[in-house]
């Protein structure tokens, strides 16, 4: 089966819906780096587009779901449908020119699907498209991730997968002619199996004390596990 067609099979299963609680934590943590306000912004592996939606309801000015799968783009369409400054486009990310910038390009869940020279390609990608910012949103090591993405289930529906360090990231940035201006590890819990499954007991006073009680968790874990970010300075920033 091509790329294509496991992520069109991924993607016909999905009716778009409400964002989840991930997708509005990525969203809010990006906000704290990232002024959307008439900028026009280009997601480059979007799927449903919930950034592109998110990010259009802070006051974008244009916005750009580009995606390989005919299917997330179908889906996209169903997310934004009725919005004014919407464009869609199909492409593979590894051979993308678009002919011009954006102000702001942007991915989550994207990057850790490449290796090796593929993924600087990927990068690359983002900084020719580039004209201020690049944010990139990627599982980290270490994490459960690390375990998790390299089981038999997870590998037959997202295929390849592998968290990366912020080593890792600092080279890419620089293979990619960016200069990063904030990196910043959040929400550590992540894909921890019982931080999702314990909350959801249908029994609301204990399900409020679980959330206060992973929420208090996963402050801990984050002022842990948040090794190596700084801020720099530079005319083409990576966040």
């Amino acid at each position: 089966m091509s790329e294509n067609d496991h992520w069109d099979r991924i993607w016909s299963h999905s009716s778009g819906g409400e964002s989840g609680d991930l997708d509005q934590e990525i969203f809010r943590v990006l906000r704290q780096g990232v002024d959307f306000t008439g900028r026009s912004v280009l997601e480059l592996g979007c799927g449903r587009g919930t950034l592109g939606r998110f990010a259009l309801e802070r006051g974008a000015g244009q916005v750009t779901l580009l995606d390989r799968s005919a299917k997330a783009l179908a889906v996209a369409r169903k997310v934004l449908a009725g919005r004014d400054g919407v464009s869609f486009v199909q492409a593979e990310v590894l051979s993308l020119d678009l002919g011009r910038r954006f102000d702001i390009v942007l991915s989550s869940g994207l990057l850790e699907h490449f290796r090796g020279e593929e993924q600087i390609r990927c990068l690359e990608a983002h900084a020719d498209h580039a004209g201020e910012q690049v944010v990139i949103i990627v599982p980290a090591t270490p994490h459960w991730n690390e375990f998790h993405c390299r089981t038999g289930r997870f590998r037959s529906t997202y295929g390849y997968e592998r968290p990366i360090s912020i080593r890792r990231m600092r080279a890419l940035f620089r293979a990619a002619g960016l200069t990063p201006a904030l990196m910043r590890r959040f929400f550590p819990l992540y894909n921890v199996g019982f931080y999702w499954s314990l909350p959801r007991t249908g029994l609301p006073p204990l399900d409020r004390f679980l959330d206060r009680k992973c929420a208090k968790l996963d402050a801990w874990a984050t002022k842990r596990g948040t090794p190596g970010c700084g801020r720099w300075r530079g005319s083409r920033a990576a966040c």
